[in-house]
């Protein structure tokens, strides 16, 4: 893999003690992380622990995406550290492993590849045991291809029995959105079943009777405010 820029951390004669690190944290239940092994606070944990065992990393910042997919790279914490990448106040990125960094097989190479290595940009993954300045074969290794398309196909697996559930509860009737509908709410012991909003019902009610009156959406909404 070739390198690009230099970044103004790299001059090899000024390197050590000049890692500026983002550590970058991602959880996201529908991806099929498990809440507890890879909570945010277990990966911060984690990360902390493994920058101040090196005094070469010096801690930046954290850039945390929680509850965002990691199929595809529209998150806003990666968006930002690549913007302080750009600025040169970021030339280290350290994940808890491949997976947190994403789950897209095509895009982590491109990310990889075409952001880090090219912009001089030291990436590890600790649990993976990746650092492409100490050990650039680490990234050449046939078992970090593989660990992707791992990540993936897992990705894809639950997505799919995600769907496959939801595709079920809305045959038994059960209600899967995050917001119930205005005049209804969720029922204290079962989210997954509404009951009437007693408080906003007679609001519902009035709505029904303009719109029956023949009185139009833009009116009725004037008569609501």
């Amino acid at each position: 893999m070739k390198r690009g820029r230099k970044s103004k951390f790299c001059d090899n004669d000024t390197l050590q003690n000049k890692w500026n690190v983002a550590l970058y944290i991602r959880l996201s239940v529908q991806d099929g992380d498990k809440a507890e092994s890879n909570s945010v606070a277990n990966q911060r944990e984690l990360l902390d622990m493994f920058i101040k065992k090196d005094k070469e990393l010096n801690f930046y910042n954290y850039y945390i995406d929680d509850g965002f997919s990691g199929t595809n790279f529209e998150r806003p914490s990666f968006k930002k550290m690549i913007k302080d990448i750009d600025a040169d106040l970021v030339n280290a990125v350290v994940v808890k492993d491949l997976s947190r960094l994403g789950r897209n097989y095509i895009e982590i190479g491109k990310c990889i590849e075409n952001v880090f290595l090219k912009k001089n940009i030291r990436f590890i993954s600790v649990c993976d045991n990746i650092d492409s300045y100490k050990n650039m074969k680490s990234l050449e290794d046939i078992s970090f291809p593989l660990k992707n398309l791992i990540n993936e196909s897992y990705c894809r697996d639950i997505s799919q029995k995600i769907t496959s559930a939801f595709q079920v509860m809305k045959k038994e009737g059960k209600y899967i959105g995050a917001l119930p509908p205005f005049g209804y709410v969720k029922e204290k012991d079962n989210k997954h079943h509404l009951v009437i909003d007693q408080a906003s019902a007679t609001v519902v009610k009035m709505i029904f009777e303009l719109c029956e009156s023949g009185i139009g959406n833009t009116l009725i909404a004037k008569e609501l405010n």
